[in-house]
């Protein structure tokens, strides 16, 4: 516990590492080299560079990827220390469970009575499931500034570590689609809909798959 708080003194006292609240969305968020030399971030790139640096002094502090808000997690003989990583602070039970409250489902009838089981979302979080949810947040705010080629760069990473994820080659088709690539818009789309036939998004698809196809024969 001892040298956790030397850590988080250093971390966040000494090195001033914070979370980017004023530009909660700025792209630079999620690289670390951006993250290293302004020292704000958001909860994952800042976890990515605190678990390093944790890791360096002996203390096994893990990533969980909890709904809503990256947080981690040192184990210990008393139980589990789970930390914020906007801050350094530990998270008591009520609070993780307030925390969750908001992304579970119920209905109706099972009201506030039914008890929150917390274990499930305080796993270890494998490191390509830690690369795969910073890629997501960049996919995020790319896609909605619609920066077409950054985002057609993510979708290549995002479909390394998940090969021939059928939403990650549809949205990779998108991105072709929006920088006049129209075969390569082609192929992902067509890939998706093999893959997902009667999906909700399956007929306007086939739609813009003819549009492409025209497109292609313009093209040659």
């Amino acid at each position: 516990i001892k040298k956790l708080q030397l850590l988080n003194n250093f971390f966040f006292r000494e090195l001033g590492f914070a979370g980017n609240v004023n530009n909660y969305y700025d792209p630079d968020n999620s690289y670390l080299q951006c993250v290293i030399n302004s020292r704000r971030g958001i909860p994952i790139s800042l976890a990515i560079i605190y678990m390093e640096l944790a890791q360096q002094v002996g203390l096994p502090i893990h990533g969980i990827s909890f709904p809503g808000h990256f947080l981690m997690k040192l184990t210990v003989s008393s139980g589990d220390i789970v930390i914020d990583p906007l801050n350094g602070s530990s998270l008591s039970h009520v609070e993780l469970e307030e925390r969750l409250e908001p992304y579970l489902r119920t209905s109706p009838s099972q009201g506030k009575e039914k008890k929150i089981s917390l274990q499930p979302y305080l796993q270890n979080a494998h490191p390509h499931e830690i690369l795969g949810r910073l890629l997501r947040n960049l996919k995020i705010i790319f896609t909605q500034g619609q920066h077409w080629e950054p985002l057609l760069k993510l979708q290549q990473r995002l479909l390394i570590l998940r090969p021939n994820d059928p939403i990650e080659l549809r949205d990779r088709g998108a991105a072709y689609a929006h920088l006049d690539c129209p075969q390569a818009a082609l192929d992902d789309i067509e890939n998706y809909l093999t893959q997902r036939p009667h999906a909700q998004d399956a007929d306007a698809l086939r739609a813009q798959a003819r549009e492409l196809r025209k497109a292609c024969k313009k093209l040659n």
